[in-house]
């Protein structure tokens, strides 16, 4: 099974999802699904668990992601987030700790020199 939570649509709970969720509106509490898309106007508040995360919008609180994580150059994560493997898109953002899941193979990223001025990351720790 899946859900969607529509844009202008607020929701709160504990949610098991199966399968995907997609969230264009706001879900304050607990979510643990398959797959989660959080679309450009999506805003969700507590703990998420799923294997993998696409992110548009806003994750506040803590964020596991234990295959796959993909911040886009609009998402926010406020908080903590673990992830298997990450992508965060220049103009994405994460204020908080990111850590790599227990079982996670640390693999040396390998970079051309011009991929070095797309890498955009900002740490909440540090003043401007």
């Amino acid at each position: 099974g899946c859900i969607v939570i529509g844009e202008g649509v607020t929701v709160s709970g504990k949610f098991v999802v199966p399968g995907r969720a997609v969230i264009n509106g706001s879900l304050d509490g607990d979510l643990q699904a398959d797959e989660i898309l959080v679309g450009a106007q999506g805003k969700l508040v507590g703990n998420i668990k799923v294997r993998k995360a696409d992110v548009f919008g806003e994750i506040h609180d803590t964020l596991m992601a234990s295959e796959h994580l993909i911040i886009r150059s609009t998402g926010r994560v406020n908080g903590n987030a673990t992830y298997g493997e990450i992508e965060i898109e220049r103009g994405g953002l994460v204020q908080g700790a990111i850590v790599p899941a227990k079982g996670a193979v640390a693999v040396p990223a390998v970079l051309k020199q011009a991929d070095i001025s797309n890498v955009d990351i900002k740490l909440a720790s540090r003043a401007d």
